[in-house]
């Protein structure tokens, strides 16, 4: 299902590329006074501009539609309380603290969702992970660890890449098509 709905997006973003290059590059070929003789202007628009429409169309819709973060396979509620999302931070493989969530900063699209919370670090854990949890099913609940050192330094103020969850709350594997994501930074309790 996910390669099918890549690809009609990506085959959308090349026609709506294709045609926008031929506006551009009309536009483009008369701002350079090119020769409009036996259609070499013609030629250029149709042989060279609807191409590179086509191709640059083609890998915009490609690079956004795979972009994922949250699996649409989750269903996120349009009132999500404590009971549907959950997410708690453990900290040498024991729970330690629940997160704050922004129930107003959540973000949905057809794609993905973005979840905004905050949780503080209150121990110099060696391990801490996330445990992620949408609505009452086992197999939506996804640990992901995070990469904080046991006391977070100046670098870990900046972003993080995105980081995969790997696997369940039951242990077993987590499959790609499934992957919930997280990013985050350590922020100072003065902030």
């Amino acid at each position: 299902m996910r390669v099918l709905r890549a690809s009609i997006i990506a085959l959308f973003t090349a026609f709506f590329g294709c045609l926008l290059a031929f506006f551009v590059g009309d536009y483009l070929s008369r701002l350079a006074q090119m020769s409009n003789m036996e259609g070499g202007r013609g030629m250029f628009v149709v042989f060279v501009c609807a191409p590179l429409g086509i191709l640059v169309g083609l890998v915009i819709g490609i690079v956004s539609s795979i972009w994922v973060r949250a699996p649409a396979t989750f269903t996120i509620p349009d009132q999500p309380d404590g009971h549907s999302i959950r997410v708690s931070l453990y900290a040498d493989n024991r729970q330690d603290e629940y997160a704050f969530i922004d129930w107003s900063g959540i973000i949905k699209d057809p794609e993905h969702a973005t979840i905004p919370g905050h949780v503080p670090l209150l121990t110099h854990s060696k391990t801490r992970s996330l445990l992620a949890s949408i609505g009452n099913e086992p197999v939506a609940s996804q640990f992901i660890e995070l990469r904080i050192p046991p006391k977070p330094r100046k670098d870990d103020e900046a972003w993080s890449d995105w980081i995969f969850a790997t696997q369940r709350a039951d242990l077993s594997p987590v499959s790609e098509s499934e992957q919930m994501a997280i990013r985050y930074r350590v922020r100072p309790v003065n902030d």
